[in-house]
């Protein structure tokens, strides 16, 4: 397989923006697409590439609880929405699904986890799209904010965090995707695991407020140091995981009427503002997993 990321934005190993004011970098907005159910956006996704021995290979990752909804039919493809590229409006492809262990997508062992990932064959697309894509590399240092990362940059609480997601209730059907980023801190990242709804897991929180279609979605923290503590001329990003789903507040909630018999349920009535991203060293046990280092082997030799 050829290499084919020449025209596409990317960075390979510079994460220094020079200047007053951090902005996000148009490789990472374009990075991340809409998964739909049917022609309804439900929720956030983003692409990596993994560069093995060679040949390139592109990844869609998302949030576990996203994928499952719209992968139950095992008849149905994966359907995501990319920007055109030089032109208006956006388009959706229906992407065909390879099995894993009799499942669609890969997860991670512990099925707590809320990441997914998924091989994308889109190679015939690439030139007209609009895609943002970070090759990884045998050679790749520092992008994943992995505990290694956590631990040599001494990330803290306090550290800056941005997200980037799409708003499903924002989306319009003539228009490209409308990609938003949030800003705020480290609030915990406790590395052990806690307990939470679906198992034990390791789990990091951000002081900076998810939304509805959100999840899916990257989270990077930003530093303006490097190892030895000294101030950089710019700043570093790098991805520390996966948004999941925002923290509600136990204390406000209330019970509200349904439409079915008048039923009661319980409404969440207010977003804390806390989020709980999945670290990233969960994605790097799928993408390195021996089985996902086999299957692109064989890709690799068939191309041969």
């Amino acid at each position: 397989m050829k290499k084919i990321f020449k025209n596409i934005s990317f960075i390979v190993l510079a994460f220094l923006f020079i200047g007053g004011t951090f902005t996000v970098p148009d490789w990472v907005l374009n990075s991340v697409v809409f998964i739909m159910d049917e022609d309804k956006p439900i929720g956030s996704g983003f692409l990596l590439g993994v560069d093995q021995d060679g040949t390139q290979f592109i990844y869609l990752v998302s949030a576990k609880h996203v994928i499952e909804r719209v992968l139950k039919d095992s008849t149905k493809p994966l359907i995501l929405r990319f920007n055109r590229k030089n032109k208006a409006g956006a388009v959706t492809l229906n992407i065909p699904t390879k099995f894993f262990n009799n499942k669609r997508w890969i997860e991670h062992p512990n099925t707590a986890i809320d990441i997914v990932a998924l091989p994308l064959p889109i190679f015939d697309k690439i030139d007209s799209l609009e895609i943002g894509l970070f090759m990884l590399t045998d050679s790749t240092e520092d992008f994943f904010c992995d505990t290694n990362f956590i631990k040599k940059y001494k990330v803290r609480p306090g550290d800056q965090v941005f997200t980037v997601g799409l708003v499903p209730h924002l989306y319009n059907k003539d228009e490209k995707n409308l990609v938003l980023s949030r800003f705020g801190t480290v609030s915990s990242l406790p590395q052990y695991e806690i307990q939470l709804p679906g198992g034990m897991q390791k789990t990091y929180f951000l002081d900076c407020p998810a939304f509805s279609g959100n999840s899916g979605g990257p989270a990077f923290v930003i530093l303006e140091r490097d190892d030895k503590g000294a101030f950089l001329t710019g700043w570093r990003i790098a991805l520390l995981g996966v948004v999941s789903e925002f923290v509600p507040s136990p204390l406000r909630m209330r019970k509200i009427k349904t439409d079915e018999a008048l039923a009661e349920a319980v409404q969440l009535i207010e977003n804390t503002g806390i989020s709980k991203v999945v670290p990233i060293d969960y994605l790097k046990d799928i993408l390195y997993s021996n089985e996902q280092i086999e299957f692109r082997n064989t890709i690799i030799n068939q191309k041969k």
